[in-house]
């Protein structure tokens, strides 16, 4: 952190530096005179976190951690033992151990409370303090204690850290006999490999057409987001343009590659939590008519960052950039007037300045937005939760905890599971039990989300997450949209091309 100061101060100006000590001079002041234990590293990290806020809200600086974390990210591997945890229920929880990984191979399940890592009660420790301290150096070791359902005794294992490949491509299954399912949950180096990788296997199986779900996918790097959209364009579709300070720093990415994908007929699945990657790769995909987009807006993310070393171990993350998709537009939404807007913003405001955003047009013509994300095509609610059922899923886990109580009891548990009769008696039994307040009359308005979600997360306990996420598809309205609408998919990629072969022509005379 002292590394940057020092850069900042080498080059500043005699009227810059003279403003720069007075930082040096707060700093001081304050460890003589505070009430409260003067940390230098936190007032420094701050300091910079403070400067990086008057540029953009995606400049940032990453300390030791952060940064390392970042890299494990684009690398898409780190060493710790192999599992995925969330908080259940107020505890750290195995949601599934990874294959072939050390927690896999001395038996971890889901549904294992994690109790104490290395001596240390997880009570008060969040999941991203649990990961901390689960990730180490490659060979060396760390202590866990499990509590688990069903057994009275807390279980103790001793586990040796081992590399943990960490995929981008979460799923990839075919959903129906013609339908390939794509899930992308980030862009890291891999990911190129991994989605070509996924859709020859799906192709294989014999995939006439492609769902690729970017939901919830923040991005990642530019690179991987290219190289993904370039699998669908035609050669010499462009895919972005990214603009630096000035007009002439400008860099235009094209299709180049010929993989045997871009006439695959193809959906693309975007909401809120798509950013940045996402929006590049979905942008692409519209802006050339080669698929339509189904769900809601995207974040709007149109700033690239460069990611500069500072020191050893910490790094600045520098926006340097604006990217720009194939139509001319900019995504990017206005943070002008309030950072805390632009990261926690209603719906309505944002519905407001959606219907004033500049308007550019596609390779055919199609109207679309600059400014404020990535309008689909098709606009899908993914449908909202009563109070009932966000208690039971998020506030008391009741669904997980049932499924590992359920599975531990029932050994003979199929891929054709389904929710009966006497699976809804057993799941009111288990939430008396728990004293979880229902009403049957609450049960039987949402009794078709109650069924799929217990065989989901029965499903997943038993079998692993990528069988769960198959059985849930059957009630998620964006999906089922995004199947129906291939017939105009479909018709737009053909419009599309007879466009540009007419073009062709055109030109050549």
């Amino acid at each position: 952190m002292v590394a940057v100061l020092c850069l900042v101060l080498i080059a500043a100006t005699s009227a810059e530096e003279a403003r720069l000590r007075r930082l040096v001079s707060l700093s001081a002041f304050l460890r003589t005179h505070s009430v409260a234990t003067f940390d230098y590293e936190k007032f420094i990290e701050g300091s910079i976190g403070g400067m990086l806020k008057t540029l953009d809200p995606h400049s940032i600086f990453m300390n030791r951690e952060d940064y390392r974390r970042m890299q494990e990210d684009q690398v898409g591997r780190f060493y710790g033992i192999g599992m995925i945890i969330s908080m259940r229920n107020g505890k750290i929880t195995v949601v599934a151990p990874i294959a072939n990984t050390p927690a896999a191979r001395i038996g971890l399940r889901s549904g294992d409370v994690i109790y104490e890592i290395n001596g240390e009660s997880t009570e008060d420790m969040n999941t991203n303090g649990a990961v901390t301290l689960l990730r180490g150096k490659k060979g060396t070791r760390v202590n866990i204690t499990i509590k688990r359902p069903g057994v009275k005794k807390l279980l103790h294992f001793t586990v040796e850290r081992a590399e943990i490949p960490e995929r981008t491509v979460e799923y990839a299954f075919m959903a129906d006999r013609d339908t390939g399912y794509i899930l992308l949950k980030s862009f890291g180096e891999k990911s190129g490999k991994e989605m070509l990788d996924a859709l020859q296997k799906l192709k294989k199986q014999g995939m006439k057409r492609l769902v690729l779900d970017l939901r919830n996918n923040p991005g990642g790097l530019l690179n991987a987001a290219v190289y993904i959209s370039d699998l669908f364009l035609p050669k010499g579709d462009l895919v972005v343009s990214i603009k630096g300070r000035t007009s002439s720093d400008r860099v235009d990415f094209f299709a180049k590659k010929d993989l045997g994908f871009e006439k695959l007929p193809i959906v693309v699945l975007i909401n809120r939590g798509s950013a940045s990657g996402s929006e590049i790769v979905a942008g692409s995909i519209q802006d050339n008519d080669r698929g339509l987009l189904v769900g809601k807006t995207s974040w709007g993310k149109g700033l690239v960052q460069s990611v500069f070393k500072i020191g050893s171990d910490e790094a600045l993350a520098l926006t340097t950039a604006k990217y720009y998709t194939a139509s001319g537009r900019c995504i990017q939404r206005d943070y002008s007037r309030s950072f805390a807007d632009y990261f926690n913003p209603s719906d309505k405001k944002l519905e407001k300045e959606e219907k004033n955003l500049p308007i550019f047009k596609t390779k055919i013509g199609r109207k679309v937005h600059a400014g404020g994300g990535i309008t689909p095509d098709k606009e899908v609610e993914m449908g909202t939760l009563d109070s009932f059922l966000i208690n039971l899923r998020f506030r008391t886990s009741a669904f997980f905890r049932f499924a590992i109580a359920y599975s531990n009891t029932h050994s003979d548990i199929s891929r054709e599971f389904k929710a009966d009769k006497n699976v809804l008696k057993a799941f009111k039994k288990f939430l008396k039990e728990k004293k979880i307040q229902f009403t049957d009359k609450e049960f039987e308005k949402n009794n078709a989300y109650i069924r799929t979600t217990i065989e989901q997360e029965i499903l997943s306990a038993k079998f692993g997450l990528e069988a769960g996420a198959r059985r849930f598809l059957k009630i998620d309205e964006q999906f089922k949209k995004a199947v129906s609408s291939f017939p105009e998919s479909i018709a737009l990629y053909r419009r599309a091309k007879k466009f540009h072969g007419k073009k062709l022509v055109a030109a050549q005379n």
